[in-house]
């Protein structure tokens, strides 16, 4: 009986823990959606959008919001949030001073959302 009411109890305790699974894993969605619109936003003031960085946000805002359920006022509230975190940012700079914000913060987001970007077809790399 002892062994049946551990596994009763231990059942419970994951059942109980799926929905703050769940919860978790949409509030880590929900940030690195933010972060990703937040990059975007930074390589995109620092003049660092490319083709690459173009598709990368396409492909990895697609996968993140689908993972969101298409919730289109979530979605576009973080969207609004991240601009302006990033515009913020950009003013706080001041004149000249985004040029480090630019070497550092945008180029490292750029390569990291350019990571996303499907293959190129016919395009290899050496």
């Amino acid at each position: 009986m002892d062994r049946a009411l551990r596994a009763a109890a231990a059942a419970l305790a994951a059942a109980l823990a799926l929905p703050s699974l769940a919860a978790d894993d949409a509030a880590d969605t929900r940030r690195a959606l933010f972060d990703l619109y937040y990059g975007f936003e930074v390589a995109a003031y620092c003049g660092l959008v490319t083709q690459p960085v173009g598709a990368g946000f396409r492909a990895r805002s697609s996968v993140l919001e689908s993972a969101l359920g298409g919730d289109r006022a979530a979605i576009e509230a973080l969207r609004g949030q991240a601009w302006q975190a990033a515009h913020a940012e950009w003013q706080n700079r001041g004149l000249g001073g985004f040029r480090g914000w630019c070497r550092d913060e945008g180029a490292t987001a750029a390569g990291r959302i350019a990571t996303h970007a499907p293959a190129r077809r016919g395009v290899t790399s050496r």
